[in-house]
């Protein structure tokens, strides 16, 4: 990470109360170019945009943390925080980002902040606004897991072996499904790539105005950038809440489905975008992908026009590029994760429209 504008993130951070999406923004600014170079000319404009967000933090961590021993490596600090977040997150996808933020920023950390860091962090995990229904514990991970037959074979992860989590009725049966995945020889970097094809595939198909379903993605690209410091069992354990907030997505949050538009005419990308036509854009962001430099061009493009628009929701865009450049790398990109870029950003122009005083001046 570009060590300036790390510094920018940790003072902007250390100067406001809680971590949340304001700190996940600003690291993310901050990040602009390491997934992808031509990011970089973002940087500067998307950490003035975020440093502007209002904190989301009102009430303070009192936890025993406060006065443990400072971590002396990102590989302590996950140690320290991981099982606070297991404990504590009810939007685990959004705080294992912000986790993964915090790790990605703690080089960058003076010894004299990174005490105020942490809190900074711990602060953002009891003020997670989430259902409590959404958060799956420990005891119940147990409770369950003691439950399960013995099991002879363990599936290699894909899509097409995961997504049966979402056909099932209940969270126990869908905790089944993914501890089918979760034996001696899981490889959990793989599993969290597969977790987070899933639900960009989920996402094409379901409108996301809570953006529940973006910090399950985010969540599992924390998770794939975790997997060097963080034990193996919580990392698990991690994986397994994030599987578990998919599920309930689907079956719990309401989320409307998005209406395919029939119209066979294949606008570019940018029309399709703007345009606010959520499969319109699918097909062109589909199209566009076949030529992986014209489609992050544009896409970082589209990107900026965002940060510079007047729209509160503009980090939403940040966020899903940069964690579709990371899952994919910019050499290529996938055609459901360029999809889903398609999808948020039109989603972000519909809601432009649709709501004048979003307009830019």
């Amino acid at each position: 990470m570009h060590h300036t504008s790390a510094r920018a993130a940790i003072t902007s951070l250390l100067a406001a109360k809680g971590f949340g999406e304001r700190g996940l923004a600003l690291v993310l600014a901050a990040a602009c170019g390491d997934a992808d170079k031509q990011a970089v000319a973002l940087r500067q404009a998307a950490l003035q945009r975020a440093s502007e967000m209002p904190s989301d933090a009102i009430t303070g961590y009192t936890g025993e943390l406060l006065i443990a021993p400072i971590p002396v490596d990102e590989t302590a600090l996950c140690k320290q925080l991981c099982p606070v977040t297991i404990d504590l997150a009810k939007d685990v996808g959004l705080q294992l980002s912000c986790l993964a933020a915090l790790v990605a920023l703690w080089p960058h950390v003076t010894q004299a902040e990174r005490g105020l860091m942490r809190q900074r962090f711990l602060d953002s995990l009891v003020n997670d606004q989430h259902p409590a229904e959404v958060h799956l514990s420990s005891e119940q991970l147990i409770a369950w897991q003691r439950d399960l037959p013995t099991s002879q074979s363990e599936p290699h992860a894909s899509v097409s072996t995961l997504k049966g989590l979402l056909q099932e009725g209940t969270a126990k049966n869908a905790y089944r499904v993914m501890a089918d995945h979760l034996g001696m020889n899981a490889d959990l970097p793989t599993l969290s790539w597969v977790l987070g094809a899933l639900t960009v595939q989920v996402r094409q198909r379901f409108h996301d105005p809570d953006r529940r379903l973006l910090h399950v993605l985010l969540g599992t690209v924390a998770c794939e950038r975790l997997a060097a410091h963080a034990l193996p069992e919580h990392l698990a354990t991690l994986i397994t809440q994030l599987g578990h907030q998919l599920w309930w997505c689907i079956h719990h949050a309401g989320l409307a489905p998005v209406r395919i538009c029939i119209d066979p005419v294949t606008q570019n990308f940018a029309e399709a975008v703007a345009s606010g036509n959520l499969t319109a854009a699918q097909r062109a962001a589909r199209a566009l992908a076949k030529d992986p430099a014209a489609f992050w061009e544009q896409a970082w493009k589209l990107v900026d026009e965002r940060i510079h628009a007047n729209d509160p929701h503009w980090y939403v865009a940040l966020e899903l590029v940069l964690v579709a450049a990371w899952r994919t790398s910019t050499d290529a990109v996938s055609p459901d994760d360029a999809a889903a870029i398609g999808t948020v950003l039109a989603d972000l122009a519909y809601r432009e429209k649709s709501t004048p005083e979003l307009a830019a001046p």
